[in-house]
């Protein structure tokens, strides 16, 4: 019996499978990160993140990542310097987060998807560094049934005579939710996680 020891993750299939790339652009001997809002009638609207979407069955994560960050501000001439991880939230969400630089022209050469992109904006890397991210908690709870098309779909805790915990809503562990504030913008989720890891390349 032969295993591949590279690192694998299990159930992967479930997840919705997305890529990421933070940009890194430097300006005046100063490097930044390129951030977008997305625009209110997108998935998470309202929220800042790096550009990227969707892994579509064709595609490698990096693929998708390239090709949602044309789409969305038009920037294709990106130099990539490599995979920073790959990040699993509990909303059943899996981002595979790269880094790459770009030439500081393609700041005044941005085509914005308005559909998808309210407006995009740069944060020195260097404040990421110096101030570490405000730490808050969320508490996930697991509830056993979910509704599809307006009907109700019932875990069958009880049919299967399952300890009696699972018959009613359960709470896991609180998990940490890092929140970095710059002047009017607020960074967080997994965004925030992305830059907390990438800065250490940096």
């Amino acid at each position: 019996m032969n295993i591949d020891f590279t690192e694998k993750i299990i159930g992967k299939e479930k997840y919705f499978n997305s890529a990421v790339i933070a940009l890194v652009i430097e300006k005046n001997d100063e490097k930044y990160f390129l951030f977008e809002k997305r625009a209110r009638g997108v998935r998470q609207g309202g929220d800042v993140s790096f550009p990227g979407g969707k892994i579509e069955m064709d595609e490698t994560s990096l693929e998708a990542a390239l090709r949602e960050c044309k789409e969305e501000i038009g920037i294709d001439e990106i130099d990539v310097k490599g995979k920073i991880g790959t990040l699993v939230i509990p909303s059943g969400i899996m981002v595979e987060a790269f880094l790459g630089v770009v030439e500081e022209e393609k700041l005044k050469n941005l085509k914005i998807n308005e559909d998808e992109v309210e407006e995009c904006f740069i944060v020195p890397i260097d404040f990421f560094k110096k101030y570490p991210p405000r730490i808050e908690k969320l508490e996930v709870e697991t509830k056993p049934y979910y509704y599809e098309n307006g009907e109700k779909f019932v875990f069958p805790a009880v049919e299967l005579n399952l300890p009696k915990m699972y018959h009613s809503p359960w709470k896991s562990s609180p998990r940490e939710v890092y929140i970095y504030i710059y002047e009017d913008k607020v960074i967080w989720g997994l965004t925030a996680e992305i830059i907390k890891e990438a800065i250490k390349y940096l």
